[in-house]
């Protein structure tokens, strides 16, 4: 926390000797720090109070029994120790550090690895038999390390004082809020006996309660002010009342005053004891905030680095007596811009050569001064502090120098942020909530607008819905606004964006969701399965859909099955309410009869208040064994492809498919499929545009790509030369759909790569199988590749929905629709999507959902 530079009293070492030192030190102030670009060091999220001491150079702590060498970094090992956990879940440590026994004056820095830069932990001096202590906070390296560096040779001391978490789920003690206020001071006894406490005494200081802390906080933030009038050092240890003394010791030195900064762990009743030993002093304990219980709020900890101000720098001046300057900290230095969500900053505050004895306070541009202190020191000296301070609406801090004309350096630790949820909006009457029965012609523009990042890399996470939509880098400057085109089909439609980091960690505290339904499926018509006439199997199953919408999730059915023509008379099967399609049991229906057959429905549509009950028309089918034959042989070739797939559909689905193409009261001529592009695309022959497949190809499933990518086929074979627009910066021109690596029989565990057909095959030729199920008569027995190659080929020239990269896979999304028609009504909407490589520009998936 302190270094002496030149003492009131005699030293050990000469005043030219310590003023080389000095000057030496100097020289590691001016390093010059990064332009702005998010510093983030770590992903740190909640703090947890932890207790322990990981390091002793002199003792054998830590794997170390000699002092720390000059200028060269040592890995300490964090994870697993001191209470801390050894699961990847410990973002950032909270530590004491104390150096002592030094040859020199000098720094503490300290980092989570070496690709990543140094945060200044303290400035201690060389004055022998005196330690220095100051708290900082370090992102953890992803194998549990941290490294630490003195400038001179040194005994190094480190004890934890918490742990924040490696994301912000919530799920440990809370996130920071800042408060500040001074609690005790035994000079005047305020909070506490107006007495200096004596070598092996303490005190208790509350917390919570009248403070603006509320109870359950599970820690505070405080400085301790030593203001020790004797000529001996000491030290201070503050704990949880009632707990067990921890070995953590904050160092303060001989006649004069040492301020430090400790995070403490609450008693149950909000207390925490400050011990102290070898003399007598007087304290003063001010606090900087507090950490909310577990799930209750709060900022989250993301651990920098950085200078963010240097009064020595060119342009400056040192600050004069009584002099309060305004320093911009958000947005420089790697720090979040205002309006990102950002609330506090944690900062290592140095003062390089004091006027003369003195203090400074930092708090709140544009707020009153609480009257806090965060550092103390004396005559032409170094001294560090750590402070945690909120920010003003600028982005400022106030520093007021309470001393002759001083020096003030500000470092980086990292920043408490309380980012807002993504903003969420429609136009109208697509409010959140709303049901408009009216379908409209063309997709619902909506749009997401989401502040700026708080840590490098953080992302925002679009689905539309439950399909991944986007996932969009966040601007470090400002906001990043989205369009997201909701499909002008009926139903509930539901946006949901969440804020993401690069591993697609989440909470709920900055997700927004936002839903509305359209149609009216009390007005529209019902198309039944099996379709109306039709040849079925001998147990089809009896269901319905609204022909541009969806049943919202409380609609009941009610099933009446009869031999005659009005469809109710003598009925066969008249089932109670369900919320259910029906499958007719086995032993039921009789080969080559005919059956008639009504749905009752009844639930809320349209918007409108109230129950609708609707009657359907009378449907009909035949019943036949050899549709169920035919369905039967379709299953046995998905099970021999696949054995390891149960999910080959139902017989009455297979059924549909298997008949639908001689019906002829469903002819295949009036059916087609469109793109967003007006070009329509009709299966008349069971195939398509230049896909070629013969009728013995088309039954092929999935399970196998044959004859494209055989076992011998390289990963890199071109199956299809593709064309695809450029837009939003994808490159346009060429997209090759090759054979991939992943194995042709799709198996999770194939740690080969998924790319390309077999990855499609493997993973995606369902989600093509499922419009063809779902509309036998439209696909006239085309397979999935069909649809698959005409999707790539018309959502790739023209994607309707643009396209938006996706920074985590590195690919470009195209998005389209692929409507199913019927006499040129659009029945039916899927959402087509293609991923392209941004290296390779094979294509890496497709599906339509």
């Amino acid at each position: 926390m302190r270094s002496l530079l030149h003492a009131p009293r005699t030293r050990k070492r000469s005043i030219a000797a310590a003023t080389l030192a000095a000057l030496a030190l100097i020289g590691s102030f001016l390093v010059a720090t990064p332009a702005q670009a998010l510093n983030d060091t770590g992903t740190g999220g909640v703090f947890v109070p932890a207790t322990g001491r990981i390091l002793d150079t002199k003792a054998g702590t830590g794997g170390f029994s000699t002092p720390m060498e000059a200028g060269k970094y040592r890995t300490i090992k964090v994870a697993g120790l001191a209470g801390l956990p050894d699961d990847g879940s410990v973002g950032a440590v909270s530590l004491n550090a104390t150096v002592g026994a030094s040859t020199g004056y000098g720094t503490l820095f300290g980092r989570p690895d070496a690709d990543t830069g140094r945060t200044t932990m303290l400035i201690y001096n060389g004055v022998s038999g005196e330690y220095t202590s100051n708290s900082a906070t370090l992102a953890v390296g992803s194998d549990g390390t941290i490294q630490v560096m003195t400038e001179t040779a040194s005994r190094l001391i480190l004890d934890v004082q918490g742990y924040y978490t490696a994301n912000t789920d919530g799920t440990a003690a809370g996130g920071f809020v800042p408060v500040a206020k001074r609690l005790v001071d035994t000079r005047s006894g305020t909070g506490a006996a107006k007495a200096a406490i004596a070598p092996g005494k303490s005190i208790d200081v509350q917390i919570t309660g009248a403070n603006g802390v509320p109870a359950g906080a599970s820690a505070a933030v405080v400085n301790l002010i030593a203001v020790n009038s004797t000529d001996a050092d000491g030290y201070l240890t503050p704990y949880a009342t009632g707990g067990t003394k921890p070995q953590n010791s904050l160092h303060y030195a001989p006649s004069e005053t040492t301020s430090m900064q400790a995070q403490v762990p609450l008693s149950a009743a909000g207390k925490i004891t400050i011990a102290n030993s070898s003399t007598t002093t007087n304290l003063l304990v001010d606090i900087q905030g507090y950490f909310t219980a577990a799930g209750k709020g709060g900022a989250v900890f993301t651990p920098s680095y950085g200078r963010a101000y240097d009064s020595r720098a060119s342009g400056n001046t040192a600050l004069a007596k009584n002099e309060v300057r305004s320093i911009q900290i958000a947005g420089t230095a790697g720090v979040p811009v205002m309006g990102s969500g950002i609330t506090a900053v944690t900062l290592t505050l140095i003062v390089a050569h004091g006027g003369s004895a003195g203090y400074a306070d930092v708090y709140a541009d544009g707020k009153t001064n609480p009257g806090i202190t965060a550092v103390n020191f004396q005559p032409n000296e170094i001294q560090t502090n750590t402070i945690t301070v909120p920010l003003g609406a600028n982005g400022k801090i106030a520093l007021r120098n309470a001393a002759e004309a001083t020096n003030y350096v500000v470092d980086v630790q990292g920043w408490y942020t309380n980012p807002a949820a993504p903003r969420i909006s429609c136009p109208t009457p697509y409010q959140s909530g709303a049901w408009v029965a009216a379908i409209p012609e063309d997709d619902i523009s909506c749009s997401v607008t989401t502040t700026a990042a708080t840590f490098s890399g953080e992302q925002v996470r679009i689905t539309l819905d439950d399909d991944e939509y986007s996932v969009t880098p966040l601007s470090e400057t400002s906001t990043t606004s989205q369009t997201v085109a909701v499909p002008a089909v009926g139903g509930a439609h539901t946006i949901i964006a969440n804020r993401v980091d690069a591993n697609d960690a989440t909470t709920d505290t900055v997700s927004s969701a936002y839903s509305f339904t359209l149609g009216d499926w009390a007005n529209e018509t019902l198309n039944p399965t099996p379709p109306s006439p039709q040849t079925a199997g001998m147990t089809p199953t009896l269901d319905a859909v609204p022909e541009n919408d969806t049943f919202g999730s409380d609609v009941q059915r009610k099933y009446t099955l009869s031999a005659n023509p009005d469809g109710a008379t003598d009925p066969i099967i008249a089932t109670g309410w369900t919320s259910d399609p029906y499958p007719i049991p086995a032993g039921v229906l009789t080969d080559g009869a005919t059956y008639y057959w009504t749905l009752e429905l009844k639930g809320t549509a349209g918007g409108r208040s109230g129950i609708s009950d609707v009657l359907s028309p009378v449907w009909t089918f035949t019943a036949s064994s050899a549709a169920d034959t035919a369905a039967d042989a379709m299953n046995a070739e998905d099970e021999a492809n696949a054995p390891d797939d149960d999910d080959t559909g139902s017989s009455a689905s297979r059924s549909a498919a298997a008949s639908s193409s001689t019906d002829s009261t469903n002819s295949a001529s009036d059916w087609s499929i469109g793109f967003g592009d007006g070009e329509r695309v009709s299966f008349t022959d069971g195939t398509a545009g230049t896909s070629a497949q013969s009728k013995a190809a088309a039954v092929r499933e999935y399970h196998s790509v044959y004859p494209e990518c055989p076992d011998s086929a390289k990963a890199g074979h071109v199956v299809k030369n593709l064309s695809r627009a450029g837009a939003y910066g994808a490159p346009g021109h060429k997209a090759h759909l090759s054979c991939g690596k992943g194995s042709p029989y799709y198996d999770k565990s194939d740690k080969r790569g998924d790319y390309g057909m077999r990855h499609i095959a493997g993973k995606h030729g369902r989600d093509f199988d499922r419009p063809i199920r779902q509309y036998p008569q439209a696909f006239n027995g085309a397979s999935w590749k069909d649809l698959m190659y005409v999707t790539l080929d018309h959502t790739l020239r023209a994607p309707g929905n643009g396209v938006s990269y996706n920074a985590k896979a590195d690919n470009f999304n195209y998005n389209g629709p692929l409507d199913v028609y019927y006499k040129n009504k659009k029945v039916h909407s899927y959402k087509a999507l293609v991923a392209v490589s941004n290296g390779n520009w094979a294509v890496v998936t497709a599906y339509a959902q």
